[in-house]
């Protein structure tokens, strides 16, 4: 696969889209659905991380930028483009998309996440067990929608921009809905993947007609001078960190891994029966006085993990008073695209070598959560 950070070769492999989510608004402070309501505006707080998105954003030459038509994303787009304007005088106008415009809540918009779950129980638990079968009024189901209005919008530009590197600035459900539809995820799985405020992820397409593309990065957050994107689901679960074994090991100290275990964040370590595998595993021993390593054999890794990890219990070395565990995975890459698979829930090929995969398990009976596929070298950070 082609250096997804590359932005001086002459000549582009494949098409190659950016994706934001918009800053941090007032809606989200109060907890509130946003949908394709129009009520909401960027926090000050939003307003500086979207200026330090477009910072990050500036190793990139962008031959188009689309956004979608709603002001929260509008006053983001504006915050990256001054910043984009700061190393470039090319940068290319901003075109307003309304097929880029968020999932319709309908009744919902407006209304706290707490109000929702008290007056429409059951139309809530529809919504985050089955999103593809939540519908308001027996006639239109949001996420469908929001899934066809993605593959309209995929059919319109990607044609458009064949072999060109593209900038989209949407909302959390918009993206997840062309990711999704970039790489054959089917709505059932529309909440298994994350998009944090000022999220970057990124898909990459062949030179052909085909639409379908690989995601490369997901939700990555660093810039934002974060380890890990928050968790959208609360501190409770069991949080994964999936290394490669093969990953450049002159990489890792440059890494948010050494950090995180310094600060006792990371629980527990468990690998295969790989001799790399045990090798960095030990490495990081070295520095915690925390971690507690635990070896599977690499035959039947999958499943002994998911029945001794289950979201339903924790290890007995465990404090019960943690709501949250955080445990590092370090395998095989054909292991790691196994728990992948089995997380997002199709057989999507992702290239893990020196990437930090990190899903969230919140509990029993919840679905799991992609919550990013990060660089190790960490890249988008723009103060390194």
């Amino acid at each position: 696969m082609n250096n997804v950070f590359s932005t001086t070769s002459s000549i582009q492999t494949t098409t190659k889209v950016i994706l934001v989510r918009h800053a941090r608004t007032t809606y989200n402070e109060q907890g509130r659905y946003q949908g394709c309501s129009n009520e909401s505006i960027l926090t000050q707080r939003g307003h500086e991380a979207a200026y330090q998105t477009g910072l990050a954003l500036q190793k990139f030459t962008f031959d188009a930028i689309y956004s979608s038509p709603l002001i929260r994303v509008q006053q983001t787009t504006q915050a990256i483009i001054d910043a984009l304007k700061q190393t470039t005088n090319n940068v290319p106008p901003v075109l307003i998309a309304p097929k880029l415009t968020e999932i319709n809540m309908s009744d919902w918009q407006g209304l706290s996440y707490q109000e929702v779950k008290e007056k429409f129980p059951e139309a809530y638990l529809c919504w985050q067990s089955t999103p593809h079968l939540f519908t308001r009024n027996g006639t239109f189901f949001p996420v469908l929608e929001l899934f066809q209005q993605a593959r309209q919008f995929w059919q319109e530009v990607l044609n458009q921009h064949r072999g060109k590197t593209i900038l989209i600035i949407a909302h959390g459900g918009t993206n997840r809905a062309l990711i999704s539809t970039a790489v054959a995820l089917n709505p059932e799985n529309y909440h298994s993947i994350q998009q944090s405020n000022c999220g970057i992820s990124c898909l990459e397409f062949p030179l052909t007609s085909s639409n379908h593309g690989i995601l490369t990065y997901l939700n990555i957050t660093d810039h934002l001078g974060e380890n890990l994107p928050k968790l959208k689901a609360g501190k409770r679960g069991w949080r994964w960190l999936l290394l490669s074994n093969t990953v450049a090991e002159n990489l890792l100290p440059s890494s948010c891994l050494p950090r995180l275990i310094r600060q006792n964040l990371i629980d527990l370590i468990v690998t295969d029966n790989f001799r790399q595998s045990k090798s960095l595993a030990l490495n990081f021993l070295k520095i915690s006085n925390k971690s507690i390593h635990l070896q599977i054999d690499q035959n039947h890794f999958v499943e002994s993990w998911q029945q001794t990890f289950s979201p339903q219990q924790k290890p007995n070395y465990i404090s019960e008073q943690a709501n949250l565990v955080t445990g590092l995975i370090i395998v095989s890459e054909n292991i790691i695209c196994q728990i992948l698979q089995k997380t997002l829930g199709l057989p999507i090929l992702l290239d893990t070598t020196n990437y930090l995969s990190v899903i969230h398990y919140p509990q029993a009976n919840q679905q799991s959560i992609l919550q990013g596929i990060l660089p190790i070298n960490q890249q988008f950070s723009y103060s390194s």
